[in-house]
């Protein structure tokens, strides 16, 4: 399994949704305002190996990693209660296809919602989606 193949799929499924990767690698603070709304970040934030599994397996061990997706929501003076509820809904909507299981990467063992987030920053609201993926790699 690789990097790849999880972002991958994350970016596809994502994308059947409607969004597109944002050309902002980190975070929205310097994007432009058409990116609100429709565009999403995905990125690797951390791993450990799965010790419980490590010692048992003589040719594989498995990394538990944490995954973030941000997504930044448009607001607006005279629609901030219809925005608010709008990134809501269609949070329901990430979390729905990103945690079905039909949608993983055939090698992840487990790919679950863990939680999210909501910022309120000065020019949008920020939505955070973590990501449980235990993903295999097997010694060659």
């Amino acid at each position: 399994m690789s990097f790849d193949l999880v972002k991958n799929r994350l970016v596809r499924t994502l994308g059947d949704l409607g969004y597109a990767e944002s050309t902002m690698p980190f975070n929205f603070e310097e994007a432009p305002t058409n990116e609100y709304n429709n565009t999403f970040i995905v990125k690797a934030v951390s791993g450990e190996n799965d010790e419980d599994n490590s010692e048992t397996l003589s040719n594989r061990f498995y990394d538990i990693q944490k995954w973030q997706i941000l997504v930044a929501f448009a607001k607006s003076q005279h629609n901030d209660i219809a925005n608010r509820d709008d990134l809501h809904r269609k949070k329901d909507l990430i979390i729905n296809e990103i945690d079905d299981p039909t949608n993983w990467v055939s090698n992840v063992r487990i790919q679950k919602y863990i939680s999210w987030e909501v910022e309120e920053m000065e020019d949008y609201y920020l939505l955070t989606i973590t990501l449980k993926v235990i993903d295999t790699y097997i010694y060659t």
